[in-house]
């Protein structure tokens, strides 16, 4: 036994410092993989459009104020959050542009569902 020891103890040295060095390779490489990926996501926010308030807020209703659950997507909690940013009618809704769709979605703290969803196109074909 200690002879085959003393015959192979360079390879067995030889497998630790590859092991050792795959290892190190592979924790640099983990390593490296965020800063690829904000990069990528820092490429796509620029691309994204600007958030802006839409022109059309109201402190009250200008009248009776429409149901806004008659918008697939828009649930009675989403539509008092609606109300509290200053969206009482489908008219609103549906002179929405992208930026103000993506404010509203700020607003909201769910980016991409107005726009996902279509809330103006629905809110234009009800209106």
């Amino acid at each position: 036994m200690i002879w085959l020891a003393a015959q192979i103890w360079g390879l067995m040295i030889a497998a630790f410092a590859l092991g050792v060095g795959v290892s190190a390779w592979a924790f640099s490489a983990q390593n490296r993989r965020p800063a690829k990926r904000r990069a990528a996501v820092r490429t796509a926010g620029a691309t994204s459009v600007q958030a802006s308030e839409p022109a059309i807020l109201f402190d009250r209703p200008d009248g009776e104020p429409d149901d806004l659950t008659q918008i697939i997507g828009i649930d009675l909690e989403t539509a008092g959050k609606l109300n509290e940013i200053g969206v009482f009618h489908l008219r609103q809704i549906a002179g929405w542009d992208e930026s103000a769709a993506r404010w509203i979605e700020l607003r909201l703290n769910d980016p991409g569902r107005v726009s996902r969803e279509r809330w103006a196109e629905q809110a234009s074909a009800i209106a």
